[in-house]
């Protein structure tokens, strides 16, 4: 049993330099929301000083970080003159992620091409600084890679030096600040931004500060009048989508789904996968339209695999959850939502490898080591699961997950033989989600309930199954429903799809202001 209801997080990607050049962020300029002309001179200034360097020193990190500046500021023959100097030296340097970025920006192309964790781009990155130190964009990506391979604390003096080299660079203080937010710094990651030259007119560190103000339990200072401008603006450019889809939902959460659907309708005319990911979660309680089009927003990996779960499209769902996590190496979710997807469609090995990384990914944390348990008593690794399941019933935050600690339990006496104490441990694992008000880890517990039993032998399996048919359509789970549907006969298996398809067209909202996250409950 694991949670399909984690909320959405409205935090800024975390991407290589040579993939963030490619994308709306790095080519939309401070201009089109007009800054005031002095943030604009600092921007001006910074590539200039770059330019001077760059004449007389011409080397390799020093091209590429004029080359992200200049991208960055609408600057194309500065980006592309800087570009030609690491093609000219592709040899000696031997970067192909960076040579892939210098061509991109000489033919204006982009790219989807998401490289998983290298330690060998971290040892050639170290050979590069250890020639020249003075590149805050190739210490953010060693940053990046280091906390990919789960070495936060190596991670974080690469991510000093570049904050404190390029405290005006939007990639790097975007970048640093989702460092923070991944080990945990809420309040360093929020004073990063807030204390940004950038913040008065950056759109782009504005919405992370807006997002990251609510992950504190503050309100930006900024919500208020940004609302307010974007809500009067007729339309609006494709660098202020993630602005309009945070403070869409900051109006969505507050009631006010008039102003709400207007931001979201901005955040979606020229989306990035951030803002779709977000709108997507939105769409039918505001009446927006986020088709197919709209879906194939370049790297939308999250929205994708999240659309087709709703669907009950399950194996799309994976495909594009694998995709999310190459996108986000260093990150829990993605893995989370793989072990989940996998666990609905039975493919238990798969699922105890994902369970496994977000485990290691996420720490102590009891949900994620729960997820594991499952993995672990549904692939058969019960020597394992026995000692797990016995120390996680002294976890302190035990209380908070009971649900999900008895479905587990149920589940390893249904491994082990015995049927009569699994059925216990399941009714009250039933008991206690509605106890609780947890519809949804009520669904999860009837349908893997229903489905371990009958894959046992339980001579009660055909009364459980029956049961779990009649009350998992009236719970909120879709993952729920498919797990069911594949237990009963074909007449009832047409009415629980109907109710799937029915629902995707039907969401209510619940919202986190502590964490500012999003849940979606199907009506």
């Amino acid at each position: 049993m694991l949670d399909d209801q984690r909320p959405r997080r409205v935090v800024p990607r975390w991407r290589p330099s040579w993939i963030t050049a490619t994308t709306i962020e790095a080519k939309s300029t401070l201009r089109p929301i007009a800054p005031p002309v002095e943030s604009q001179r600092k921007v001006d200034l910074e590539v200039s000083q770059k330019l001077h360097e760059f004449d007389v020193v011409r080397s390799v990190p020093v091209a590429a970080e004029l080359m992200f500046l200049a991208s960055a500021a609408g600057n194309e023959a500065a980006a592309k003159q800087a570009a030609e100097v690491i093609l000219a030296s592709r040899d000696q340097i031997g970067s192909r992620q960076l040579v892939r970025s210098a061509q991109q920006v000489l033919q204006g192309g982009s790219t989807e091409r998401i490289e998983a964790a290298s330690k060998d781009f971290v040892k050639h990155a170290r050979t590069l600084l250890a020639i020249d130190y003075r590149n805050p964009v190739l210490l953010m990506d060693t940053a990046r890679e280091l906390a990919a391979l789960r070495q936060d604390k190596a991670a974080l003096r690469y991510v000093r030096a570049a904050v404190a080299m390029a405290p005006n660079s939007r990639f790097v203080l975007r970048a640093a600040a989702r460092y923070y937010l991944h080990v945990g710094e809420h309040e360093i990651a929020h004073d990063l931004l807030r204390r940004s030259p950038l913040i008065g007119s950056d759109p782009w560190v504005q919405a992370s500060e807006i997002a990251i103000a609510t992950v504190r339990g503050k309100t930006s200072d900024l919500a208020k009048q940004t609302i307010k401008r974007l809500s009067e603006a007729k339309q609006v450019g494709a660098e202020v989508t993630e602005l309009a889809s945070a403070v869409g939902t900051v109006e969505l959460l507050s009631g006010s789904d008039k102003k709400a659907k207007i931001l979201f309708k901005h955040a979606l005319s020229n989306p990035n996968d951030n803002s779709l990911a977000q709108a997507e979660w939105a769409a039918t309680k505001l009446k927006l339209v986020v088709d197919h089009q709209a879906l194939r927003t370049p790297m939308s990996y999250e929205a994708n695999s999240h659309n087709a779960y709703r669907r009950q499209e399950i194996a799309a769902a994976i495909d594009f959850a694998v995709l999310w996590a190459k996108d986000e190496p260093f990150a829990s979710r993605p893995r989370d939502s793989q072990c989940y997807l996998l666990s609905l469609e039975g493919r238990y090995a798969e699922a105890l490898e994902a369970a496994r990384v977000a485990h290691d990914l996420d720490g102590d944390d009891i949900g994620p080591a729960l997820n594991l348990l499952f993995a672990q008593i549904q692939a058969g690794d019960l020597d394992n699961a026995m000692e797990d399941f016995l120390r996680l019933g002294r976890h302190p935050d035990l209380k908070t997950h009971a649900t999900h600690y008895l479905a587990n339990g149920g589940a390893l006496a249904y491994a082990m033989g015995d049927f009569e104490q699994a059925r216990q441990l399941y009714q009250r694992a039933i008991k206690s989600a509605r106890m609780r008000g947890e519809p949804y880890s009520e669904g999860l517990a009837r349908a893997f309930f229903a489905r371990i039993a009958t894959h046992v032998g339980d001579p009660q399996a055909s009364s459980i199954v029956k049961d779990s048919a009649e009350i998992v359509p009236r719970l909120p789970s879709a993952g729920a429903i498919y797990v069911v549907q594949n237990l009963v006969d074909s007449t009832k298996r047409r009415e629980l799809q109907a109710t799937a398809s029915a629902r995707v067209a039907k969401r209510v909202w619940h919202w986190d202001a502590i964490s500012n996250t999003l849940k979606m409950l199907d009506s």
